[in-house]
């Protein structure tokens, strides 16, 4: 595209002029032409000064999800590198399923600045407004199902430490799908097999981030918190999106290469809830224990009595005793 094309060659000159004239003629247009290609830009929200004489020059890109300035950014070798990108869906997991069964390539990803019908774990419905960070990265990992099914715990380590280098903010990880801040919940994380696992190898990975806009945008029964709130900044999501696809690139070819006991560790590390007491919902059962960490398969471990029992992600939720996430 022609405004790619004219952002390429200023972000060459990293902050210095680039004329009209160079421009009009690498790219074989006229001045005007241009000239309202740089007016589109502008309305996109890159930030470009024009001064007579010396030409244009890219002062700032904006802050909302856009497709060049994540490429700019982006140091990874496949985790988005094709990007699909849209103003408002229904489900970014539902698009990178459909996209997936298309033969997507293993690193695409789907990103919309708001979703209407976006869904958590247990199919209950995650609220997802415009400035927030929705998206979600078809995999095709080399890895059998059973560690194919800790991609969600690799995802919560990647997406913890890609939001304290970006933002300066510590988050704890409660098993097995939430981000959280002081008991509220920062993000959810959802992964989908695509087909069958043994012919098709495939899964997406939703990651949804609570990012610019306030909470007083959710509803209020929701215990929530949003990045903005917590900072009181309005924060780069193409900055955020691609640290986090760097993240979980190197996450991800560790658990390939090393397996899951080094990303065990980790996600203990920066685990909520270790050694507390804890509710564990189990349909209309609700049982009390002390958290342990989880085992080598992933699983929750609670001690119930003198006894350990072992809590797969698809049959329990977690509160701690007062009802927050810790």
């Amino acid at each position: 595209m022609v405004r790619e094309k004219i952002l390429d060659l200023m972000a060459a000159q990293k902050g210095e002029y680039v004329s009209g004239e160079l421009m009009s003629e690498q790219l074989h247009l006229t001045r005007a032409a241009i000239w309202k290609q740089i007016k589109v830009l502008k309305e996109a929200g890159f930030e470009i000064e024009a001064q007579t004489k010396m030409g244009y020059r890219l002062l700032h890109t904006p802050l909302s999800i856009d497709a060049w300035t994540i490429r700019h950014l982006l140091q990874t070798r496949q985790l988005g590198q094709k990007l699909d990108l849209h103003k408002d869906i229904n489900s970014t997991n539902e698009r990178a399923k459909e996209l997936a069964m298309q033969g997507a390539d293993h690193g695409t990803v789907v990103l919309s600045e708001r979703q209407s019908t976006g869904r958590g774990r247990m199919q209950r419905w995650w609220e997802a407004p415009t400035g927030g960070l929705w998206m979600s990265v078809i995999l095709k990992p080399k890895l059998s199902l059973a560690d194919a099914s800790k991609i969600t715990l690799c995802t919560g380590v990647a997406v913890a430490d890609a939001i304290t280098a970006v933002c300066k903010i510590k988050v704890g990880i409660k098993w097995p799908n939430d981000l959280v801040y002081q008991g509220q919940k920062l993000v959810g994380i959802l992964a989908e097999v695509v087909g069958e696992w043994n012919t098709v190898q495939t899964m997406v990975v939703g990651i949804g981030v609570n990012v610019n806009f306030t909470r007083e945008e959710l509803s209020k029964d929701l215990l929530a918190a949003t990045l903005q709130d917590l900072t009181g900044i309005k924060w780069d999501l193409n900055v955020l999106a691609a640290k986090i696809l760097e993240q979980l690139e190197e996450e991800l070819i560790s658990l390939e290469t090393r397996g899951f006991a080094a990303l065990r560790e980790r996600w203990m590390q920066r685990a909520v809830g270790i050694g507390q007491n804890a509710l564990i919902l189990q349909g209309k059962q609700t049982l009390e224990g002390i958290i342990q960490g989880i085992s080598l398969d992933g699983e929750l471990i609670v001690k119930i009595g003198a006894k350990n029992h072992i809590f797969s992600a698809g049959e329990v939720r977690v509160r701690s005793t007062n009802g927050t996430y810790f």
